[in-house]
């Protein structure tokens, strides 16, 4: 991996994020709270962070910058994204900025900037925020007219009461689940406790301390849940769940140990809602035919957005849908909050389980499965744009869909190719019904890009 690519600031409408050392600063984190301060008009701002070694480094910053804005601060302290999120409009703050890297590994940390309505800004909104930063022209303040900041820890109860009211919490609690979790010592630590006592589940938990030392990617893919695999059958589980360090997204282990694929997370949840109301259906250009399948049979509407989760929830939005959801395990429904949200997914997960009496392995059997291929490569951001273009160049007679990168269909499958709006790579997913196709078209793919960088 080359050291240069590493060390690349990543900015977009919703946020920033970088390697902590490197080019995730405490100065340029200072300067963008200030650029976000003065863009809410040093209104009510709501902050909250996983538990990355950084985060109280970041979170310093953070505050500086706010306070010096006038901004009233509430500090959640360790505090899960989607919470952040509900908070934002529990409280009717102008915004908040949480703290957190999602998936990425350890170095790094990122800000999300997010909007009154607890959804991450959109473009127009970004651009308000990243003008401000360029110019330097922050709002500031005099001694006397400083921001404060106010710390609040009462704010889980209100989160699960509301959750808990949003699922079937009686039939959930009468099938007597027995759950392991792992939150990978992020955001999630011991807040899981809340959710299985208010569900009723007797919870076995994995890498349940607030450490942030993560003894894992905080992904949830297969690959990062062989722990839970472990001990699913001996324990008898009903049900294994792995979460990123912010509890944006959740992928699925068996009651027979199988580690599932995070693509199955939005597919399960929206076979069980569509159940509970149907309506449009949004997803991105990156996820599974699964959930083309899925809106079909229940004859809604679906509509696709660019990969992100700032599009794929404003697209929510937009098209006035009733659910939304990517292949990264992140399921969002906007009647209980417009926000990517592990702890409402595992709860719609566990309430499907009650009120079809089945194992969570026979409802993925009934699942239309195909063979999906997903690959990173390593680009230096002055070449993304060529490599990214040689593909588009290679299969310009199959009519590619250039929404966001390039997207080829097939009747058996598809290719997608795109830039990393998280990391400094390109992604390339393919997917058909059988696996050797997938594999020679995401290998194509790649081959091509290499050929470039």
């Amino acid at each position: 991996m080359n050291g240069r690519d590493l060390k690349q600031l990543r900015i977009g409408p919703s946020g920033v994020r970088g390697i902590v050392g490197q080019t995730l600063t405490p100065e340029l984190i200072t300067d963008f709270a200030c650029a976000f301060g003065t863009y809410v008009q040093s209104g009510l701002v709501v902050v909250g962070r996983d538990t990355r070694a950084s985060g109280e480094m970041v979170k310093s910053s953070v505050l500086a910058g706010l306070v010096s804005t006038g901004c009233t601060v509430v500090d959640l302290g360790i505090c899960p994204t989607p919470i952040v999120q509900f908070m934002v409009r529990e409280l009717s703050a102008a915004g908040a900025i949480a703290i957190s890297a999602g998936h990425n590994d350890a170095r790094w940390n990122a800000l999300g900037f997010i909007n009154f309505r607890g959804t991450y800004l959109n473009e127009y909104e970004g651009e308000g925020v990243l003008d401000i930063y360029h110019s330097g022209e922050f709002a500031k303040r005099p001694w006397d007219a400083l921001g404060r900041v106010e710390q609040k820890t009462d704010y889980l109860p209100i989160y699960f009461s509301r959750l808990c009211s949003f699922i079937d919490t009686k039939a959930v609690r009468e099938a007597h689940f027995k759950v392991i979790i792992d939150p990978c010592n992020g955001a999630g630590a011991c807040v899981v406790d809340i959710l299985c006592e208010c569900l009723g589940c007797q919870l076995i938990p994995i890498n349940n301390e607030p450490t942030g030392i993560f003894p894992h990617d905080p992904e949830p893919r297969p690959r990062n849940a062989r722990q839970i695999a472990s001990i699913v059958k001996p324990v008898q589980a009903d049900i294994g769940f792995l979460l990123s360090s912010d509890v944006g997204r959740v992928s699925i282990v068996t009651d027979t140990g199988e580690t599932v694929s995070e693509e199955c997370t939005f597919p399960l949840v929206l076979e069980h809602f569509l159940n509970r109301k149907k309506g449009p259906v949004v997803t991105n250009l990156s996820t599974t035919k699964m959930v083309d399948d899925i809106a079909l049979r229940y004859d809604c509407p679906l509509v696709k957005s660019q990969v992100g989760h700032f599009h794929t929830i404003h697209t929510m939005l937009g098209e006035d849908a009733v659910i939304a959801g990517e292949g990264s395990g992140t399921v969002a429904v906007p009647e209980f909050q417009p926000a990517f949200d592990a702890f409402l997914s595992m709860g719609l997960i566990l309430e499907m389980m009650a009120a079809r009496r089945k194992k969570i392995s026979e409802l993925l059997r009934e699942l239309p499965r195909y063979h999906i291929i997903k690959e990173k490569i390593y680009c230096p951001p002055e070449k993304v744009h060529n490599a990214i273009d040689e593909v588009r160049q290679y299969y310009r007679n199959e009519k590619p869909d250039l929404t966001d990168g390039v997207r080829v269909d097939w009747s058996d499958g598809w290719l997608h190719v795109r830039a990393s709006t998280t990391e400094p790579l390109i992604r390339v997913i393919a997917e058909s019904n059988h696996k050797r196709i997938a594999r020679e078209r995401a290998d194509r793919a790649v081959s091509i890009i290499s050929r470039v960088i």
